[in-house]
């Protein structure tokens, strides 16, 4: 007995120094440590780390230089992510001179004319006389201070006023009233030389001369309220009878004068609108405003340059707003014909027997 009670004291003692353990206290080893946990250390361990503004580009995230910190897409809610960027982190756009027409008075402002800065050259009966102070006047719309850095451009002329020549009838007489007409040329630019060809061969009646008109511009259509300021320099240095003012114009100098007789109603005794153009938009809208007014129109049915269906539909529509029109339908005719029209005595007696108001 004394020697199992002995055996049973060295097993214990023995297993106390082996680190024996009970099955039911496992031991636990690092490798077991929970998920939670697990990634709370991670957290801790990023939290903890520094991130640079050259790493965090590396890695594609966005810095925030208020916060300096990094942030990644992933890590943002969607409705961050599809934000767009600050106003202030777009570029800023270049700024740069002002450019201004080569022209330094400024218009009056609305269809009230401006006076012409330049005083007329000497006038000869029978001559043309051309006239160009009205291209000292600006009618660009530009606002400008003191701290504006302008440059003139050339190529902005025709924010400019017009140019134009004045033909005086032999025998001009400053204590008689003559008419005038103010022709409109076609074409983006003046073609001089056909211009002053046709204009020359207008049909003049001796009994009833007149004054010829002819502005060149440099844009696309026709401006009223230069057309105005031609028009007034004109009265201020000639005689003229303010109820006989005739408008008239080929293509698009046709088109032309709708415009400037719908802008100017009350000024104009009668309108002589040829082959008007159609582009770049219609002129159809204008017919109210010129129904007052007598037209004569003519249009060749194969013109492939400007629209006959157009010009017959204007013609249409002011004869069923009540005016007095003459259409006339050149069948076969092209874009042309002007020459014969405007040297046809009888026609040229049609406008001149009309009286602004009457």
């Amino acid at each position: 007995m004394r020697s199992l009670a002995l055996a049973l004291t060295i097993l214990l003692l023995s297993c106390s120094f082996a680190g024996c353990a009970s099955d039911t206290e496992p031991e636990i080893s690092e490798d077991e440590i929970s998920d939670i946990e697990r990634e709370d250390v991670r957290e801790e361990s990023i939290e903890s780390t520094t991130i640079t503004l050259e790493d965090c580009e590396d890695r594609g995230g966005t810095w925030f230089e208020e916060r300096e910190e990094c942030s990644f897409d992933s890590d943002r809610p969607e409705e961050e992510t599809e934000r767009p960027r600050e106003e202030t982190e777009r570029p800023e756009e270049e700024t740069g001179p002002i450019s201004v027409p080569p022209c330094n008075v400024t218009a009056t402002e609305g269809l009230n004319s401006t006076a012409n800065p330049s005083s007329w050259s000497e006038i000869q009966a029978g001559q043309w006389l051309a006239v160009d102070g009205l291209t000292d006047i600006s009618y660009a719309s530009i606002e400008l201070d003191n701290e504006s850095e302008v440059v003139v451009d050339e190529r902005l002329d025709y924010e400019c006023g017009y140019t134009y020549s004045v033909k005086l009838p032999a025998g001009y007489n400053a204590s008689n009233e003559y008419p005038l007409f103010l022709y409109l040329h076609g074409q983006l630019l003046d073609s001089v030389f056909f211009n002053n060809m046709m204009t020359n061969n207008f049909h003049i009646p001796d009994d009833d001369k007149y004054i010829i008109v002819r502005p060149s511009k440099l844009e696309i259509d026709w401006d009223p309220k230069k057309a105005l300021d031609v028009l007034e320099d004109v009265k201020a240095n000639l005689n003229v009878d303010d109820d006989r003012v005739y408008l008239t114009g080929l293509s698009m100098g046709g088109r032309g004068t709708f415009i400037v007789a719908a802008a100017l109603p009350d000024y104009f005794a009668a309108i002589m609108p040829l082959t008007p153009h159609h582009e770049p938009y219609s002129y159809l809208p204008l017919a109210e405003d010129i129904a007052h007014l007598p037209v004569w129109m003519s249009h060749g049915t194969n013109d492939s340059t400007s629209e006959y269906s157009m010009a017959a539909q204007m013609a249409e529509n002011l004869s069923n707003l009540g005016a007095e029109i003459e259409f006339q339908t050149v069948v076969g005719g092209e874009h042309g014909g002007w020459f014969a029209i405007y040297s046809d005595p009888e026609i040229m007696q049609w406008m001149l027997s009309h009286t602004r108001g009457e």
